[in-house]
C-alpha cells in the first residue's frame, strides 16, 4: 500500500476541494464587485442623456438632405460646433455641404446665412476644400457671395478680398416657436374684438382658453402654427402658404 507522499511525482491532494471552493467564491466576489463598479461608472443622468441628444449630429445624407432649408441651417451650425470640438470629422461635413442637394431650395436670408456660416468656418477644411467652397463652382457662393465693385480700368485679379462674413446667430427651434407664439398673442391682444378696458392678463387667458390651431408640416412631421408656417414658407395671414392649406386635414386645436 502506498503511503502519503510516497509517489513524489503525484501531488498530494488533501485540501484540494476546499481550496477550489475558496478560489471560486473569491472569483465570483471579484466579478460582482467589478460589475457593480462598472455600473456605477457608466450610470448617466437624464441631463446627460438630453445633452447627448442635443449635441448629436447625423452625417447621414438621408437625414440631412430632406430637411427644410431652416433646419439644414440649424444642422450646419451644430455640425460646425461638433467639428470644432472634435466630435465629428470635417471631411463628411464638407461632402454634405458641397453636394447639390444640400443647397437645393436655399434662398433669401437663409441662403445668405448658410453661406456666411460656411465662410466663417472655412478654417475647418483643407486649402483645396476652401477653394471649392469659395469658387463659382459652388452654387451657394456663386449666387449669394458679396460682389466687389471694380472700376472699368481695374483688373479682376487686383480686386480686394471680400469682407469677412458677419456672425450668424442660428436661433434654436424651440425659441423660434415661443417667439412666434408671443407675436401671435401680442397681435391678438390688440384686436378690436376685446374690450379696450379689459386688462391684459384677462385678455391673454381668454385667448389661451380658445386654443391654438396647429397643422402637421409634411416636411418633418411636426405640428406648427400658421405664424410658423409663414416664417418658414412665406405668405401672410390673409394668404397662407400652400403648405398650410395642404395640411388642412391635419388641423387640431392645441390647448395652452
Amino acid at each position: 500500500m502506498a503511503k502519503y507522499g510516497e509517489d513524489d511525482n503525484k501531488p498530494m491532494e488533501w485540501g484540494k476541494d476546499d481550496d477550489d471552493e475558496k478560489r471560486q467564491k473569491m472569483d465570483e466576489r471579484m466579478m460582482v464587485e467589478s460589475t457593480v463598479t462598472s455600473r456605477r461608472q457608466h450610470k448617466v443622468s437624464k441631463e446627460d442623456v438630453q445633452k447627448a441628444k442635443d449635441e448629436y449630429v447625423s452625417l447621414e445624407w438621408d437625414d440631412v438632405f430632406p430637411k427644410k432649408p431652416k433646419e439644414r441651417l440649424r444642422w450646419l451650425d451644430k455640425a460646425f460646433k461638433a467639428a470644432k470640438e472634435g466630435r465629428v470629422k470635417a471631411r463628411p461635413v464638407f461632402d454634405i455641404i458641397a453636394h447639390r442637394k444640400f443647397v437645393e431650395g436655399l434662398k433669401g436670408s437663409i441662403a445668405s446665412d448658410t453661406l456666411n456660416l460656411i465662410r466663417g468656418n472655412l478654417d475647418l477644411f483643407t486649402a483645396k476644400q476652401q477653394k471649392q467652397l469659395t469658387s463659382e463652382n459652388f452654387e451657394l457662393y456663386r449666387k449669394y457671395a458679396p460682389i466687389n465693385v471694380l472700376d472699368s480700368d481695374e483688373d479682376e485679379a487686383d480686386a480686394p478680398p471680400l469682407p469677412p462674413p458677419p456672425k450668424v446667430e442660428v436661433e434654436p427651434k424651440d425659441k423660434k416657436r415661443k417667439r412666434a407664439e408671443h407675436e401671435r398673442i401680442k397681435a391678438l391682444l390688440d384686436d378690436e374684438e376685446y374690450d379696450s378696458d379689459m386688462d391684459t392678463d384677462t385678455k391673454r387667458q381668454r385667448l389661451l382658453s380658445k386654443g391654438i390651431e396647429r397643422r402637421i408640416d409634411a416636411a418633418d412631421g411636426q405640428a406648427y402654427t400658421l405664424e410658423e408656417f409663414i416664417a418658414e414658407y412665406g405668405g401672410s395671414g390673409t394668404k397662407p402658404p400652400d403648405q398650410w392649406e395642404n395640411a388642412k386635414h391635419t388641423s387640431f386645436i392645441f390647448k395652452a
